[in-house]
């Protein structure tokens, strides 16, 4: 940061919105790296980085830099306050059998939805009950599941097979098989299996 860049709250906005730097920068056309020299100061934040890191972020201008800094960027135009997003629902989630299961009841919690899930129907997240091997999220961490995308090698995933509870694992490529991981002393499943009732991807994720 020079001492003419102003100061900015990009990234505590960010935070407060449960999103990643990668996260953010796919909503506004960004890359995680100019994301993150934005929020340091080393990149300066010009007026279209701050009318669509603004909307993307669901504050006023005035919200990430000075007032007057906006002012003198866009001028002296209305800005309407900003509106509650979209939430989803929270479903419990518990350790069940050795792996962590989701279960499909109503949830008695909701919680704003982070971009990329905003708009999905069916769109839902669970708190992490406690720690687990595989996949290694720790606990309390809020997980955002999109019922529409099926999960990639790589990705963490929310899988149902033979009529059993949906359960979390992690998502991995051996030979030509899309395999999923739900925990030690537990079988691995091919997704590709007709046994495999349902594959959500984890969308997003959320550490306290």
């Amino acid at each position: 940061m020079t001492l003419t860049d102003p100061p900015n709250r990009i990234r505590e906005w960010r935070s407060k919105r449960r999103m990643s730097l990668a996260e953010l920068g796919e909503t506004v056309g960004l890359s995680r790296s100019e994301i993150s020299k934005l929020e340091s100061g080393s990149r300066r934040v010009r007026a279209d980085h701050l009318v669509v890191l603004s909307k993307a972020l669901k504050v006023p201008p005035e919200d990430l830099m000075d007032r007057e800094v906006v002012r003198e960027m866009l001028g002296e135009l209305p800005q309407p306050l900003p509106q509650p997003g979209p939430s989803v629902p929270v479903l419990p989630a518990r350790r069940q059998d050795g792996a962590i299961v989701v279960m499909p009841q109503e949830a008695a919690l909701t919680v704003e939805a982070p971009p990329q899930i905003a708009q999905v129907p069916g769109a839902y997240a669970f708190y992490m009950p406690d720690t687990s091997l595989e996949p290694r999220v720790p606990v309390g961490a809020l997980l955002f599941v999109n019922p529409l995308l099926p999960p990639r090698a790589g990705d963490l995933a929310v899988v149902a097979a033979d009529g059993r509870v949906p359960a979390l694992v992690a998502v991995e490529r051996r030979s030509n098989a899309l395999l999923a991981i739900a925990s030690n002393g537990i079988d691995s499943l091919d997704l590709n299996s007709p046994s495999v009732d349902s594959a959500q991807r984890i969308a997003g994720m959320w550490f306290p």
